[in-house]
């Protein structure tokens, strides 16, 4: 493959693999970044491939996260590559937003909007990739170019130290997308020996007030650590020393990081959501929104935890950033041909 410029805001893990790929990076915070900073770059640089992110993951559709991209299917549609970070069904997108603001309305034009947004992209580019089987789901029966590649890990660790405690971990930004009251909860439906760790930097002053309401009202605090700010790597990681057990409460998830985690530092899990990949990897339990099947779940991931573990060490490499860069480029070099 000749010298590509390439646009995208990844970081730039894409060296490791190939010297031909010249990389441009623009970061920004808030979603989106397709800002008229970046369509002023566009015309500067001229890029032959342009990596962009559609991640409607948090607020969104209440938000209009989409309509900043609508710019560029113009003159620019043929050069780019779609990573879809959030991908999701309307009725889960309806579900979430009508129980995170108790307004059926909202949910309704909410999952709407969000439906024509995902299928104005999809039927408008060419190539791209998604993260999950559940977004794969989706897509193939539309573009046969999209491709499923997950995010990667630089590298895996073994964390997989035990005590007669089992620590219950749920770990990443303290949002509304996550389940808390189903994980505090379902203690009530397990051993006392079993205590639940909730990590991270809360993003709602309300969510925090609800997630100490729930832990009175369910009378677990002695089983309950909090935690709450950002935490730094050596952080997380001795966070994760002390975990048996991931849990993904969630309400509405897509690529997940903390999956990631789970497979990076050897941890079963116990999630609400992507059931397909739980499934393929044979790395935990899938469970219902209900606090005793969510209990049961855990019990069950408890009791064959050495099988589980042994097919996360199985499945690592696929996770590896070394072994999932080549797919991207040969899908780079789908535009470029």
């Amino acid at each position: 493959m000749r010298e590509a410029h390439l646009f995208t805001h990844l970081n730039s893990d894409i060296k490791l693999v190939s010297k031909k790929l010249k990389i441009y990076k623009i970061i920004n915070e808030r979603y989106p970044f397709y800002t008229s900073k970046l369509l002023c770059l566009l015309k500067k640089i001229r890029p032959d491939v342009i990596d962009i992110e559609w991640d409607h993951s948090l607020y969104a559709p209440t938000q209009f996260l989409g309509v900043y991209i609508f710019p560029f299917f113009s003159h620019l549609k043929d050069k780019l590559f779609l990573s879809l970070h959030s991908l999701y069904r309307s009725e889960d997108v309806e579900r979430y937003l009508v129980t995170t603001t108790k307004n059926k309305l909202v949910g309704k034009i909410g999952s709407r909007y969000y439906y024509i947004t995902k299928m104005f992209l999809l039927n408008n580019l060419n190539i791209g990739r998604v993260f999950t089987l559940y977004e794969y789901e989706q897509v193939r029966k539309i573009k046969k170019d999209f491709v499923i590649i997950p995010q990667g890990i630089e590298n895996v660790k073994e964390l997989t130290t035990r005590s007669k405690i089992i620590n219950l971990t749920i770990f990443g930004f303290i949002r509304r997308t996550k389940d808390y009251k189903l994980a505090i909860e379902s203690l009530c439906f397990l051993p006392k020996n079993f205590r639940l760790i909730i990590a991270g930097q809360p993003k709602e002053i309300e969510l925090m007030r609800r997630i100490k309401k729930w832990i009175k009202e369910y009378n677990v605090k002695d089983r309950i650590t909090l935690i709450t700010r950002f935490l730094s790597q050596k952080e997380k990681e001795n966070i994760m020393k002390r975990a048996d057990i991931l849990l993904l409460p969630y309400l509405l998830i897509s690529n997940s990081g903390v999956l990631l985690d789970g497979i990076k530092y050897c941890k079963p899990v116990v999630s609400t959501v992507l059931p397909e990949d739980i499934t393929w990897l044979k790395i935990g339990a899938y469970s219902e929104n209900e606090a005793e099947s969510f209990a049961e779940a855990v019990l069950a991931v408890n009791s064959r935890y050495s099988e589980f573990t042994e097919n996360i060490r199985r499945i690592q490499p696929k996770f590896l950033w070394k072994n999932i860069m080549p797919p991207i480029i040969r899908a780079y070099q789908r535009i470029l041909l």
